[in-house]
């Protein structure tokens, strides 16, 4: 029966382009999608109007870090369905392909117009910029850990605690610290004892250095007293600039009997497939697996998951959306939580996906692979409780305890 689910996914996802999810179920009969081209950016804006003609809102841009994938289609999706029924409007804002603050600043500049009230931002990159240039907008961060804000001597610092800029949620942990420790308890836990890293660069992601610091600290130390030591290769990991890793890699020597790889990027993209390949080749151990993070939405790689190479696959979940609207809504609507005093990070929850069973789970119960509205755990009934608009009990204690809670772990989808 999971057999021929999965061919009927396949033919599912097979009918649907690229952008055809652009509108949940819920709301696909009553949104209208316009694109608009700037002239003085290479920046490009998508305009979504999802409220009636006589709601009062605004409008909110989304400065999104990507422009298609299943990311990008379930942010749609989602801000469809909230903002009809919150009334606003929105516009996808597409960042600078490199972070730059101008260049963020300046895609904000193209969709700037009388009626926008807030910004979620995906990228840190101009934030400070933003809000001087705008110091009445309201910004809260999505999946990104806003390291130019709160990071040491962060360009941005001074929106920490501005009353505007209301707080970011990071893509799983904000620190790299807890992130190693938790790749390392999965090794450990998988019995692997050898082991290779391979991130993003660290002048992009560094937390990504941090974890690999930290990963390679933990193996020192348990191997103080293990009876079969862990090696991991390399003084650290090996960096993808952006790019895939080349098949090369297991030409030497030391990569050639490796148990596992360790993905400190979106593994399934930048790692998979060199490593499948180098499997095939006889290049690679046959045994060897990848633990990773992020989510293709490939059925191939998703039949993978927990049986075949991805033995382990951290997604930070999608629906953590949530945050930055909850946020953004309260503050528009001047009804702050009592109980919130300044902007911070969340750590964001992983998804893991560990079995085939739990894949299977997320298929077939969460609105993951296809941005299906009807199957999300933060419905609109329980999003509702956390918006002062509708509960003036409503705390940011509260929520800051459901965004961390089981609602956003693979365990909302069983």
């Amino acid at each position: 029966m999971k057999l021929l689910g999965k061919k009927m996914l396949t033919n599912a996802l097979a009918v649907l382009l690229v952008l055809a999810i652009l509108t949940a179920c819920a709301t696909e009969d009553t949104t209208t999608d316009t694109t608009t081209d700037t002239s003085d950016s290479n920046s490009q804006t998508e305009s979504t109007d999802t409220s009636d003609a006589d709601t009062v809102g605004g409008k909110i841009l989304f400065l999104s870090s990507n422009s298609s994938g299943a990311v990008y289609d379930f942010n749609i999706a989602f801000l469809d369905m909230w903002t009809e029924e919150l009334g606003y409007t929105y516009e996808i804002v597409y960042g600078d392909s490199s972070n730059d603050p101008a260049g963020n600043l300046q895609a904000v500049k193209n969709a700037m117009t009388n009626d926008v009230v807030g910004l979620i931002a995906m990228q840190d990159g101009g934030i400070g910029n933003i809000l001087d240039e705008y110091p009445d907008l309201y910004v809260a961060g999505l999946a990104s850990d806003m390291a130019s804000v709160y990071g040491p001597e962060g360009a941005s610092a001074s929106a920490a605690t501005n009353d505007r800029f209301l707080g970011t949620v990071a893509p799983g942990y904000a620190s790299g610290v807890d992130s190693g420790k938790m790749y390392f308890d999965d090794v450990v836990k998988k019995g692997y004892k050898k082991i290779a890293v391979a991130m993003f660069p660290g002048f992009a992601y560094p937390q990504n250095t941090i974890a690999d610091q930290t990963l390679r600290a933990e193996i020192e130390e348990y191997n103080k007293t293990a009876d079969e030591p862990i090696e991991i290769t390399g003084e650290e990991g090996i960096v993808l600039m952006f790019s895939p890793m080349d098949e090369s890699f297991f030409n030497e020597p030391e990569n050639q009997d490796l148990d596992a790889i360790i993905g400190l990027c979106a593994g399934q993209q930048f790692i998979y497939p060199a490593l499948a390949s180098a499997i095939g080749n006889g290049l690679a151990n046959p045994d060897t697996k990848l633990l990773t993070a992020g989510f293709q939405n490939e059925q191939a790689l998703i039949d993978d998951v927990g049986t075949g190479i991805v033995q382990t696959l951290y997604l930070p979940n999608y629906e953590e959306i949530f945050f930055p609207l909850a946020m953004l809504d309260n503050a528009i609507q001047g009804d702050m939580y009592d109980d919130f005093e300044q902007s911070e990070v969340l750590d964001g929850v992983y998804v893991t996906i560990s079995s085939d069973e739990i894949m299977t789970n997320i298929e077939d119960n969460s609105p993951i692979p296809n941005a299906d509205m009807s199957k999300l755990s933060v419905t609109l009934e329980k999003g509702k409780q956390f918006l002062t608009r509708y509960n003036p009990d409503a705390t940011y204690a509260e929520l800051k305890e459901f965004m961390l809670s089981d609602a956003f772990s693979e365990k909302a989808y069983e």
